[in-house]
């Protein structure tokens, strides 16, 4: 069925193909026929006019189309150059035009492969550029060796590279900002941030290029001689506005109009002594144009590719914030639901045991009897002591009961400073309707994790904690002993634990320490910046 399909669609297959050839090197040999003509009224000399303009649509079309149309393209160049030998008198010409011709499609083969692996528009351009240059050395290498035999002069080689590389830089860029427009057909708006996209021009660049055109056209014919001075800078000077205001797609646009308008000048006001000058300028302004608009445009996309992966960091950081801030909250839930089953269910228990125990000493019949009682009396208490205890690590019922100021009061206390001689200052400035009940957990906690560290380590005598409002609660912890080794850090989980949870909080805290004392200080978000 498939073979069947295939034979009935081939008789269309094989006139569309026969129509896409047959368009492509008709519209191809018009526009290099017409290319030809308008650069012959720039540079009179028959072969340096093919050099210029047409080597630009030469090279352009061998690079974007498909390699299977280069043949039928340097065949129809080579027809029509054959075409023009009755009229033209001069064979030579004419020859070294159907040489040059072999030359680029040669040329187009090596360079194809390297083509094929750029897929960043910068890249694309540099390389379109190589292209035009290596084309235009091997133009004037092969006009070098022959311009003895055919009359010419040294100078004459020089000539034509310069007109071929004039022609690849200036059209070349132009012809891949078309084909980037009409092959790929996205409507987007021209701009630095699609450096990378497919493009459509938008009107703004078309009215600034008319502008310009105008502007310039004006001041080279009414104040030529006043202006000869200043005429760089202002041809130079829509080049960098549209660079800068339209990247590299302006850039282009701007450097064919400024080179129109230096034609135009030219053939009016004769402004340039020689070819030789007016295409060195026009590939002057446009590797001017094409390069800033190539710089302008690649550091916009870096700066907006930075900025992008700034944002996806911010959220990314954002979101781990929020989630370790609700791996606290889930922990200091379980904690409490914890403690509550420690207090309702093995709390009763004990007292249930204690009950008991008091029950059987009073019944004990025995001294053997009453002492098992006593015993079970005693490993109660023992067991309601340590739950006590525990209950204390999982949610201390100071802070339930009291808030947070007494409970770092009472939690001092416990520390028992002034039995070790420790001078002890709280300054405690905290409004107890700005905290939540995970930050007045986690501050109780880290005084406590705190004060244990002095008790244990710090070897101080005097001990100064400080709590105070602002944007942040801010935590102060100052001590005058020994200070903390280098390597706290891998020497335990406690103030690695307090950093974690700080940051989970979204808050920050700093240590510095020297073998005078030890500064700790922790800040976290109000109640107001944490919902």
């Amino acid at each position: 069925m498939n073979d069947i399909t295939r034979r009935q669609h081939l008789p269309r297959l094989i006139l569309t193909h026969a129509f896409t050839y047959a368009f492509s090197l008709v519209v191809y040999t018009i526009s290099w026929f017409c290319l030809w003509n308008i650069s012959r009224y720039l540079v009179p000399d028959l072969l340096l006019a093919g050099l210029f303009l047409p080597t630009g649509l030469k090279l352009a079309v061998y690079a974007l189309s498909p390699r299977r149309l280069w043949p039928l393209f340097t065949l129809g160049e080579i027809g029509l150059i054959a075409l023009m030998l009755p009229v033209i008198s001069n064979d030579s010409t004419l020859y070294l035009l159907m040489l040059f011709s072999i030359f680029s499609h040669g040329l187009a083969i090596a360079f194809q492969p390297y083509w094929r692996t750029l897929d960043v528009y910068w890249k694309q351009l540099l390389a379109l550029c190589g292209f035009a240059f290596a084309y235009a050395n091997l133009c004037g290498i092969a006009l070098l060796m022959v311009f003895k035999p055919m009359g010419m002069t040294i100078d004459y080689a020089l000539e034509g590279t310069v007109s071929a590389l004039t022609g690849g830089i200036l059209l070349m860029p132009f012809f891949f900002l078309l084909y980037d427009y009409l092959h790929r057909q996205i409507w987007q708006p021209l701009s630095p941030t699609l450096v990378h996209q497919e493009i459509t021009l938008r009107s703004s660049a078309l009215v600034w290029c008319l502008v310009f055109f105008s502007i310039g056209l004006v001041a080279e014919l009414t104040f030529l001689e006043e202006m000869k001075s200043l005429s760089l800078l202002l041809f130079l000077l829509p080049n960098i506005f549209m660079a800068y205001r339209y990247g590299w797609q302006g850039g282009v646009l701007a450097s064919v109009m400024n080179s129109i308008l230096l034609a135009t000048a030219r053939q009016i006001s004769g402004s340039f002594e020689s070819d030789l000058e007016l295409q060195s300028f026009i590939a002057t302004q446009a590797l001017i144009g094409l390069g800033l608009g190539i710089a302008i445009s690649r550091q916009y996309l870096l700066s907006q590719q930075l900025k992008k992966a700034n944002e996806d960091l911010q959220t990314e950081l954002h979101n781990k914030k929020q989630l370790a801030k609700q791996l606290v909250h889930v922990e200091e839930d379980i904690r409490k639901s914890v403690a509550r089953e420690l207090h309702d269910e093995i709390g009763q228990n004990i007292t249930a045991i204690q009950i008991q125990s008091m029950l059987a000493k009073r019944l004990a019949d025995s001294e053997q009897a009453e002492t098992i009682a006593d015993t079970t009396h005693e490993l109660a208490m023992r067991i309601h002591t340590s739950t006590r205890q525990l209950l204390k690590q999982l949610r201390p019922q100071a802070l339930d009961e009291m808030g947070l100021e007494a409970a770092i009061r009472q939690l001092a206390t416990e520390m028992r400073f002034k039995e070790r001689n420790v001078d002890f200052k709280l300054n405690f400035g905290i409004l107890a309707d700005r905290l939540d009940e995970v930050t007045a957990v986690t501050l109780y906690r880290i005084v406590q994790e705190l004060l244990n560290n002095i008790c244990k380590h710090a070897q101080a005598t005097e001990v100064q904690l400080s709590l105070m409002p602002g944007s942040q609660f801010s935590l102060e912890l100052r001590d005058n002993g020994i200070g903390l080794p280098e390597d706290w850090r891998n020497r335990g989980h406690g103030l690695r634990g307090i950093e974690e949870r700080v940051q989970a909080l979204g808050g920050q805290m700093t240590i510095r320490s020297n073998e005078l004392g030890c500064r700790i200080t922790v800040n976290l978000p109000t109640k107001s910046d944490t919902t």
